[in-house]
């Protein structure tokens, strides 16, 4: 007997990544090219996986924690 997958998650465009996160698709593009955001290539198309943006949401997170917890 098999176990029931999840539904594979929908990719994200660059514009829906910055407007979740309120910044500008040219940050966006400044985070892929650093490569503190992975992403998606297909060609000229690239889509962000929502568990990559998650990690990255909480790498910034406990980031700002841990500063704010050495102050």
């Amino acid at each position: 007997m098999t176990k029931p997958t999840d539904p594979p998650k929908t990719l994200l465009t660059k514009t829906q990544v910055a407007e979740m996160l309120g910044i500008s698709a040219k940050t966006i593009d400044r985070r892929i090219r650093s490569g503190e955001l992975p992403v998606i290539r297909d060609g000229r198309i690239i889509r962000v996986h929502p568990d990559d943006l998650e990690r990255y949401i909480s790498a910034r997170r406990s980031a700002r924690l841990s500063l704010s917890i050495q102050d």
